[in-house]
């Protein structure tokens, strides 16, 4: 059968028989269907708000976990950097800003400027913006502490606010304060301000006081800020001293209001609508069996007094049965909706899944708001439903006409076209790229005309690419080194395994025979990324760093350096880590400096036992400015191994989407000690193939392995 009529049984079939059965069925149908609208307009509407109503507190929550764990995450990252800043060496006299000093307002940091996000009560009794500054953090020495017997521990936190600032500028939504005080004797607060009351000692915080007594990360009971006067919900931990000892706690401060940032109910809805997130009371509580209201999503209280605990009201409806019921629901883990009432009228109780201890949300919409939009919305479709009954007879004959003339017409205009499309096709794929069809259609047939037209130079293109491509690829594999160096006293090895044809991993050895005989630097490095930008970063951190590694002596300046020239050099989503180390053959030592890099791994012979070396600086290209310590020097004992690697290593998943870590490293790393630095090498790389087993590879690896012999 020619395609002209298949044409027109096709355009037929597709327009006439549906028109006729919704015609036919629309006109049985149009009598029954008022009496059903307006019997049924209630229910309709309540199933419809049930269902909106659910979907909402369901995404909601979601959202709510993923802040959760973002916010979790963010303190984990804070608690690291305070430990690591507590583990440094306290650099001499710097600069550092008091909370008296924000509050005389003289001398004070750059940056400072009112911010609307941080409101406290005016002297009109009405909320204004406070002025902090995201450059500097404030210091408080509580009540009778000297401040000399703590100007060490001020001194090492001094470099506190650039970890601050990066985490905020990842959260800004969900993070008010940051802060760490130290069981020593002084808080620190960001971003830098001043008004907290006299008397004030964060030891005998709430969220302090838990920490300490729990010895983990956990969220605590709403608090009144005592800068602000406002309810925060405060996330704590403790952090640690490098021997272990508790050293104090480290929190962020959220505000009541950014918790409900994720929850959009209907403007119709929003009005008179209570959300709020609310925990079961302990056992054991005045409040037990309740509900407890942690937060409503209401405009926050300023003023109040900031040592009186913040007693936490309990969840009410004039249904005290149905209530419960809501409870029992929560804590076993189902959401759902119901109808009860609330201060007086019908509502629908929408409310997230929860358990014991766990906060989960619940939304409260009247009823006849619900019935409201639903009359209006059945008006409206009647309307609409009567008027397309009156011209569906009329738009059913033309219809009829119009497809019958329009298939016999076209059809020819499309099978033309349609052979030319092939044979260009067809000489397309056989790499004849400057072919070209003539179609003046002015149809979609033309348009897929000159979209055939665009595909010879375009797959051209993607060939001159292919070929850009694998001589990048060429050159990158040139600028890694070929061969591992001959140093006295040890075995070397490394190489890199790209996911893509070029990566952003990047390792070298460099003779430095300009600081001295047997004197070799060793670089591993990470770009973020993968392909053609990850691969040009690594190559001008790799020039740069060449060119100034022999000229100086210490590493943290040689750092430096080289991030002064990748803030240039890269833009805000692209950084690199970095470790680099100075082997000396004669002393057979090791000293070295990283930039956010994972610690590499040192197997000590003598005992067995796997260290780590320490990460001393945030990652190169993101902060101006960014300081960088020399670590070491350490001595390679017989037989001691240093590894050093990416992590496309430990981060490597199997299909399951397990990881391989690195305590599974360890165990390997401590297995093969004894073999040739090679043999170690090749050994990591086939565990890591063989524990991924067929899922691909995501990400760039790179291993070197240094024994001393």
């Amino acid at each position: 059968m020619k395609i002209r009529w298949k044409l027109l049984i096709l355009l037929l079939t597709i327009a006439l028989v549906p028109l006729i059965v919704v015609a036919v069925l629309d006109r049985l149908s149009t009598r029954s269907l008022g009496g059903h609208l307006a019997s049924g307009r209630r229910e309709i509407l309540t199933r419809s708000a049930r269902s909106r109503l659910q979907y909402l507190v369901d995404e909601y929550a979601e959202g709510l976990a993923r802040d959760k764990k973002v916010l979790e995450l963010a303190l984990r990252m804070q608690a690291r950097e305070v430990e690591q800043a507590l583990a440094s060496a306290a650099p001499p006299s710097p600069r550092l800003y008091f909370a008296e000093d924000y509050d005389k307002g003289e001398d004070l940091p750059e940056g400072m400027a009112p911010s609307e996000k941080h409101l406290r009560q005016g002297p009109d009794g009405k909320p204004a913006p406070m002025p902090v500054t995201y450059r500097e953090q404030a210091y408080l020495v509580f009540p009778g502490v000297d401040r000399r017997a703590v100007a060490d521990d001020m001194a090492r936190l001094a470099a506190m606010p650039a970890a601050y600032r990066f985490l905020h500028e990842s959260n800004p939504a969900l993070m008010h304060w940051q802060y760490t005080a130290l069981e020593s004797g002084f808080h620190t607060s960001f971003p830098g301000h001043g008004g907290y009351p006299a008397g004030y000692d964060s030891r005998k915080r709430l969220w302090y006081v838990e920490a300490r007594r729990d010895g983990a990360l956990g969220w605590r009971r709403p608090l009144v800020d005592a800068s602000t006067r406002t309810v925060m919900l405060t996330l704590s931990m403790p952090v640690r001293r490098p021997d272990g000892a508790f050293a104090g706690v480290t929190g962020i401060d959220l505000p009541i209001t950014g918790i409900f940032r994720g929850l959009k109910l209907p403007e119709r809805w929003a009005g008179e609508a209570a959300t709020m997130l609310v925990v079961p009371a302990g056992a054991g509580s005045e409040s037990e069996g309740k509900l407890l209201i942690v937060a409503e999503n209401a405009p926050p209280e300023s003023g109040r007094d900031w040592e009186i605990p913040v007693e936490l009201p309990p969840l009410e409806s004039d249904d005290p049965e149905q209530l419960r019921a809501l409870a029992a629901d929560a804590i076993a883990g189902r959401s759902g909706v119901r109808k009860m009432p609330y201060g007086g009228r019908e509502a629908l109780w929408a409310h997230g899944a929860g358990s014991r201890d766990q906060p989960f949300p619940v939304v409260i919409v009247p009823h006849d708001i619900v019935v409201a939009e639903a009359v209006e919305a059945e008006r409206h479709v009647l309307d609409m439903m009567f008027r397309s009954l009156e011209v569906a007879g009329a738009i059913l004959l033309g219809v009829i006409v119009v497809v019958v003339v329009v298939a016999l017409r076209s059809s020819r205009a499309v099978t033309r076209p349609v052979t030319q499309l092939r044979e260009v096709a067809e000489r397309l794929s056989g790499g004849d790229y400057d072919t070209r069809v003539q179609i003046r259609t002015g149809d979609e047939l033309q348009e897929l005309g000159d979209i055939v037209n665009d595909m010879g130079p375009k797959l051209r293109e993607r060939e001159e690419m292919k070929r850009s491509l694998a001589l990048a690829t060429e050159i990158q594999q040139h600028l890694l080194p070929h061969d591992p160096p001959a140093l006295a006293s040890f075995d070397i090895a490394g190489a890199s395994h790209y996911c893509d044809e070029t990566g952003g991993d990047y390792y070298d050895f460099i003779e430095l025979t300009e600081l001295g005989a047997d004197r070799l630097g060793i670089a591993v490095g990470d770009v973020t990324g993968h392909g053609i930008g990850a691969a040009l970063l690594m190559a001008s951190a790799r020039g740069v760093l060449r060119s100034h590694a022999a000229r100086h002596g210490d590493l943290g300046e040689l750092f430096a350096a080289l991030n002064a020239h990748l803030v240039r050099d890269t833009g805000e989503e692209r950084f690199m880590t970095l470790f680099y180390g100075l082997l000396d053959g004669a002393s057979r030592s090791l000293c070295w400096t990283s930039a956010g890099h994972d610690p590499p791994m040192w197997l000590r012979a003598a005992s067995g036992r796997v260290e780590e070396l320490a990460t001393t600086g945030i990652p190169l290209g993101i902060l101006d400015g960014s300081a960088y310590s020399q670590e070491g020097p350490v001595t390679l004992d017989s037989g001691d191994v240093v590894l050093i690697g990416t992590d496309g290593i430990w981060e490597a998943a199997n299909p399951d989407k397990a990881l391989f870590g690195k305590d599974r490293l360890r165990e390997l790393l401590a297995a093969r000690a004894g073999e040739a630095a090679a043999d170690i090498h090749a050994a990591v790389v086939q565990a890591v193939s063989d524990f991924r087993q067929t899922a691909p590879q995501a990400d760039d690896i790179t291993l070197v392995v240094v024994k001393a012999l």
